[in-house]
């Protein structure tokens, strides 16, 4: 089990939407990104992930539900498994196989907590280029990022596709230092809502069976 890993437009559209990103650089528009989702408090969306092997390209598809807190709680839920976390333990059940295993956050998996990919994707790269596109049926563009320390990173770069008047990110790539990508496709996003508590807190079901690695 990995971590948590084009609307076709006239091209009368396309030279409507030219020259939307003129007055941002790749550096102002990363910037922009990052003070925009940095004061996110809850995250919301559905979620189409495409996992691509680069030798192989074998591609997996999954989809969901996804939420995420800005202090490490999120909930990740799709047909095959449920994902929980409390801020201070994952939860991983795996509803296929009625198993449970628990493991604490620890510093070595910061870095593959969903907040660090979907909120604070700013913070771990530098801004390359910009391009104007149709995103979401709007004015937008892509930002391609490359890691700020490729030896730190598990990723080696990114893509954000995002509209331009609210900032919001619809798409986001990431390419892992074996080449592999893993693609997220967001809709139905939302903003600091409110999150239950039931939301991000688990027990396990009867039945299951259960290894805690805590």
């Amino acid at each position: 089990m990995k971590p948590t890993r084009y609307l076709f437009f006239p091209f009368a559209v396309l030279l409507i939407f030219s020259g939307q990103t003129d007055a941002m650089s790749p550096g102002s528009a990363l910037k922009k990104l990052r003070k925009r989702y940095r004061s996110v408090a809850t995250f919301r969306a559905d979620f189409r992930e495409v996992f691509e092997w680069a030798m192989t390209g074998e591609t997996t598809i999954r989809s969901g539900k996804l939420l995420i807190t800005k202090d490490n709680r999120f909930r990740i839920d799709t047909p095959e498994q449920l994902l929980i976390a409390d801020g201070r333990n994952v939860y991983r059940y795996n509803r296929m196989k009625k198993q449970v295993i628990i493991e604490s956050i620890s510093d070595d998996s910061e870095q593959l907590l969903p907040r660090k990919m979907m909120l604070n994707f700013a913070d771990e790269f530098k801004a390359i280029t910009i391009t104007d596109l149709v995103v979401d049926g709007r004015a937008g563009f892509r930002l391609d990022l490359e890691a700020n320390d490729p030896d730190a990173s598990l990723v080696s770069s990114a893509n954000v596709w995002a509209t331009t008047d609210d900032l919001t990110v619809h798409r986001l790539k990431f390419i892992d230092l074996n080449s592999n990508s893993t693609t997220y496709f967001l809709s139905d996003i939302s903003f600091d809502q409110p999150v239950d508590s039931s939301e991000t807190s688990f027990t396990p079901p009867e039945g299951v069976e259960l290894f805690d690695l805590r």
